[in-house]
């Protein structure tokens, strides 16, 4: 095991502040009825990935020394840095789930009684807890001074993310057509749409 350092202990808040955020939403959004469910075989893989990638290996590269052998000594700035992703990657998450509320569902399926919201941060980012997961795998690659643990949040969370947008997207199109088309024409997946018309329409 190697001697753990700040950075390491900011990534450990890093992750159990996201577990405190999303942990209360997934409980109570259980009890919401799925009226539509893409979900498959490849989906699962690759949350088992990103399990892997986001808590597995990072928990096994802080309490053993199996991974000691890619590790490598990081600048200060490189941790500043990744301190500064953690903190916008977590703030990000929590307004993306508090926006999102009810409705929220880590699987790709639909709620019953969902409706489409275009509120709060959604008014500009379409997706925006993927944004937020990818900075926060931009800051696990910044904090854990590991070849290999260090990007593995944001490699695995990468297959997932390209393999299901764009199943997501067709679902959301089916759901609520034309509403959705013209959400998709004033706003970006991942990043803040400025300069675009903007109107707030639905959700809650």
């Amino acid at each position: 095991m190697h001697h753990l350092g700040v950075f390491d202990y900011i990534f450990v808040l890093m992750i159990v502040a996201c577990f405190l955020i999303r942990a209360p939403w997934e409980f109570r959004n259980k009890k919401a009825k799925a009226v539509e469910s893409r979900d498959n075989a490849k989906e699962r893989f690759n949350l088992l990935l990103v399990f892997t990638g986001s808590l597995t290996m990072p928990v096994l590269y802080l309490c053993t020394s199996w991974f000691d052998f890619a590790n490598y000594a990081a600048s200060p700035l490189q941790g500043v840095l990744g301190s500064v992703a953690a903190i916008l990657g977590v703030f990000l998450f929590w307004k993306s789930h508090h926006d999102l509320g009810r409705l929220f569902s880590p699987k790709l399926e639909m709620k019953e009684a969902h409706t489409l919201v275009s509120q709060g941060i959604y008014a500009r980012i379409r997706h925006p807890m993927y944004t937020a997961v990818f900075i926060n795998g931009l800051a696990q690659m910044l904090l854990l001074a590991n070849f290999v643990v260090g990007p593995a949040f944001l490699i695995a969370f990468s297959i997932l993310y390209f393999s299901r947008i764009e199943h997501e997207e067709k679902m959301m199109l089916d759901h609520f057509g034309p509403a959705y088309a013209e959400y998709q024409q004033r706003t970006n997946r991942l990043l803040p749409a400025f300069g675009r018309r903007q109107h707030v329409s639905g959700g809650s």
